[in-house]
């Protein structure tokens, strides 16, 4: 899983962005929940995801607040 560049996440629109956290969300819960019962093979995909996940809401509320 790569790491996304925020340049991506500027060129979305809102609904797209807001879809986007969601799922993110989601497959992060997932991922937590994933590695307390058995562990995974790359811990460091959680780190990427929340860091995702912070970019998409960094951007979004950029674009509430203009």
């Amino acid at each position: 899983m790569g790491l996304k560049k925020y340049s991506e996440f500027t060129k979305m629109n809102d609904s797209t962005l807001k879809d986007e956290i969601s799922s993110s969300k989601n497959k992060l819960n997932s991922l937590r929940f994933e590695h307390k019962v058995k562990g995974l093979s790359n811990p460091t995909e959680i780190a990427h995801l929340r860091r995702e996940i912070a970019q998409m809401s960094t951007e979004l509320t950029k674009r509430i607040k203009n």
